[in-house]
């Protein structure tokens, strides 16, 4: 190649180079959909109001066009082949015969339905929207076939504010003309109940049943928690907590039920109802925050087995959760086994008082002794290793507490309170610890096997 083509090519690459680096321009995304050029002539309410008679399929022979926003679809599986829409005046559920709406009605999207020719009706209380056809002889609302859909839902706008109703038990009633039914609501202070703490959100079995489980109010008042077995969520544990809960309203007959879209609407982050510490309080523990038949398990707290493989689990009865541990059936000459507190200090207060309950069962007949259950109280434990470490100092206070006396082969009726407990002759960081001392070796009749149970640990100072 002579210089004069070198020359002409090197300036050909140069352009070309130059041409690539002029295309690396940032252009502005292109806008979501807009809202068509329709216009909603009547509400949700009104469109509700025109069903009156329970059970019945009500045509729609007028051209009432509703708009809504979605609040609910089939993102998470626990909603099929349905929509809820809501406005300012109510809310419906619609029914379209096409599976991953979600892709085209996503939550936030709005919606125009075309409703001549559609029915509306009520399930058992929940007002729909559909196509009505005869399925075995009976006549039935199903989904809006999927060829037909566009001729009747217009998606409008994307990303429309979508908040919550907030509402009270009260608000919500099971007339089906109620204001909530369908709507996306929030409620304040509830938890689950005891009894479901430890159960999933749905069935996890090859039947795939839907589940419900309850939850209540720190008010008291209870409803419902409905999920399907198809759910992407139905084999996570429900939370132990209290707190805000947000779910589309649903009522069966006079039953209130709610539907969560996915567990983030689930804010159960609170202690439960019932859990704040009392006035001055340095130190307080229900373990209402823990999970039925799992070891206990509290941030900062030590639940370890120094000798024979036993820790400390959390038990439920008539809705009370405490600790709970047994020597029996362990097998074991030697059970020894620690709850220790998180460290209170002590520092800044005065008249410092340590109690707790305590019940004990099963002392058992024919030369079984009562296992034994220890107080002790700690400054140089750290919180860290080992609570029975030969470096760590432990005083003993059982003397000071009453503790439950125990029944031969039932537990007593109710807990026994230890009284209070002086702590103030410590100083500094202190740790409590719980020290249970029982045995089971095989073919001894000398066996320490009681069951201790533990509640409502409280330090308080002033």
């Amino acid at each position: 190649m002579n210089k004069v083509s070198r020359l002409l090519s090197a300036v050909a690459l140069i352009a070309l180079v130059g041409t690539f680096s002029a295309c690396k321009k940032t252009f502005d995304e292109p806008p979501g959909p807009s809202d068509p050029n329709i216009t909603a002539n009547t509400t949700i309410a009104n469109l509700k109001a025109l069903h009156t008679g329970s059970g019945a399929f009500t045509p729609i022979t007028q051209d009432i066009v509703i708009s809504g926003i979605v609040t609910a679809n089939d993102k998470s599986g626990n909603f099929y082949k349905q929509l809820f829409i809501q406005d300012t005046t109510g809310a419906i559920q619609v029914l379209l015969n096409a599976t991953n709406l979600y892709t085209t009605y996503p939550v936030g999207r709005r919606v125009y339905i075309k409703c001549n020719g559609l029915y509306i009706s009520d399930d058992n209380g929940n007002m729909i929207l559909g196509s009505r056809a005869v399925v075995g002889g009976v006549p039935s609302l199903e989904g809006i076939p999927s060829a037909m859909i566009n001729r009747y839902v217009i998606g409008g706008s994307i990303n429309n504010p979508v908040i919550p109703m907030e509402v009270t038990y009260a608000d919500l009633g099971t007339n089906f003309q109620n204001r909530y039914i369908n709507a996306l609501i929030k409620l304040k202070e509830y938890e689950f109940v005891v009894a479901d703490t430890g159960k999933t959100y749905s069935d996890t079995s090859v039947y795939r049943r839907t589940t419900n489980l309850n939850i209540k109010g720190c008010d008291n008042t209870t409803l419902i928690v409905r999920t399907s077995a198809y759910s992407n969520f139905s084999a996570l544990n429900v939370p132990n907590g209290m707190g805000d809960i947000v779910s589309i309203y649903t009522v069966f007959g006079s039953t209130r039920q709610l539907v969560i879209r996915d567990t983030n609407d689930v804010m159960f982050y609170q202690p439960r109802c019932g859990s704040a510490p009392p006035p001055g309080s340095l130190l307080w523990e229900n373990f209402e925050g823990q999970t039925a038949l799992s070891p206990v398990n509290i941030a900062d707290w030590k639940n370890l087995a120094e000798v024979g493989g036993r820790t400390y689990s959390a038990r439920t009865f008539n809705s009370n959760l405490y600790a709970e541990l047994s020597a029996f059936s362990s097998n074991e000459p030697i059970v020894l086994s620690w709850l220790v507190t998180k460290g209170v200090n002590l520092d800044a207060t005065a008249n410092e008082k340590l109690s707790f309950d305590t019940k004990q069962g099963f002392i058992g007949t024919g030369g079984s002794t009562a296992a034994a259950l220890k107080i002790l109280v700690s400054t140089n434990y750290t919180g860290a290793g080992d609570p029975w470490a030969a470096s760590v100092t432990w005083t003993d206070v059982t003397s000071q507490a009453t503790l439950s006396p125990g029944t031969v082969t039932s537990f007593p009726s109710s807990f026994t309170n230890s009284g209070e407990i002086d702590l103030s002759g410590f100083t500094g960081t202190v740790y409590v610890a719980f020290r249970y001392e029982g045995s089971d070796p095989t073919g001894s009749a000398n066996d320490k096997t009681s069951t201790w149970q533990i509640d409502n640990i409280k330090i308080t100072g002033n």
